[in-house]
């Protein structure tokens, strides 16, 4: 190994959000992240087994939000251990699904909404 192959520590996704404490409450109490910082009520990164996730308070991006889902467009993908499972206890969260959980030659995948789409 050469010594380029540990200088990175992960990726975080920037989502934009209208209202961070609504963005917040969803990524905690509804998909299991917890808070790793927050930075002036107006950017926060929230993290899970290791995903990192950032929020920032800002307009959201201008596009068609329809057909962008009816699309199958993503913002981020996510890699889990075990999709079934995983969409279970979404759902029982009350999670809203842009796709629910279904077989791709790929592997199983299920597309989340959060509040701002």
């Amino acid at each position: 190994m050469n010594n380029h192959s540990r200088l990175l520590g992960h990726i975080a996704p920037v989502f934009r959000v209208k209202d961070m404490a609504r963005s917040l409450a969803f990524y905690r109490a509804q998909l299991g992240f917890e808070l790793e910082f927050m930075y002036e009520n107006f950017y926060a990164s929230v993290v899970r087994d290791g995903c990192h996730l950032h929020l920032q308070c800002a307009p959201p991006a201008e596009r068609d939000q329809a057909a962008f889902e009816r699309n199958e467009h993503l913002d981020a993908c996510v890699i889990v251990r075990d999709a079934h499972e995983l969409s279970q206890s979404l759902t029982a969260a009350d999670v809203t699904f842009g796709v629910p959980v279904r077989q791709m030659s790929y592997g199983s995948e299920f597309y989340v909404r959060d509040p701002d789409g």
